[in-house]
């Protein structure tokens, strides 16, 4: 999926749009993420609440508490880019991503990875499913785990770790800073 918001397939707007809900963010949240994609271009990549407020209809301490709401619930982040902090979306839409994916999938009610303990014959522990959890919020899904285990022939809990580690270090997409949210 992420390949299709990167060529423009699947338009990011639209998706969130419809999507909105599944991540748990309110119709403000919602606004101020649309305004920011809707504003921005190569040469302005950051935005003061004050800027947002402009565009809405609450003021700019309500747009400020939205933010920090994103942020706490780890939807969106801030980087150092320069002497400019920017706002990256990434989070927001990996997880977006692994929702979707979930839903379309059997395994959106397998939550203590009961696939893993099969395929790979061993009983998860709390240490694995914490681990399997922090590559699913850096947007791996259960199904493309699953996929790649069975790409890569995976018999054993290390090699699936290893073969994470690997696709993540490889194949991650910085597909939602600003300069890709203009569709």
């Amino acid at each position: 999926m992420f390949d299709l918001l990167k060529t423009g397939i699947i338009n990011k707007r639209t998706l969130l749009i419809l999507n909105y809900a599944k991540l748990d963010i309110n119709e403000n949240q919602l606004a101020i993420i649309l305004i920011i994609m809707e504003l921005s271009n190569e040469e302005q990549k950051n935005f003061t609440a004050s800027h947002i407020a402009q565009y809405m209809s609450i003021d700019k301490e309500a747009v400020e508490q939205e933010i920090s709401k994103l942020l706490v619930s780890h939807l969106i982040k801030l980087e150092q880019n320069g002497k400019k902090t920017v706002l990256d979306l990434m989070p927001l839409f990996a997880r977006l991503t692994v929702i979707l994916e979930e839903e379309n999938s059997k395994l959106i009610t397998d939550n203590n990875y009961e696939f893993i303990e099969q395929m790979l014959k061993v009983k998860m522990t709390t240490d694995m499913i914490e681990e399997i959890d922090s590559y699913m919020k850096k947007g791996l899904s259960k199904p493309k785990i699953m996929s790649l285990m069975i790409e890569n022939d995976v018999k054993a809990y290390d090699q699936l770790i290893k073969h994470l580690k690997s696709y993540i270090k490889n194949n991650e997409i910085k597909i939602t800073r600003y300069n890709w949210l203009n569709d």
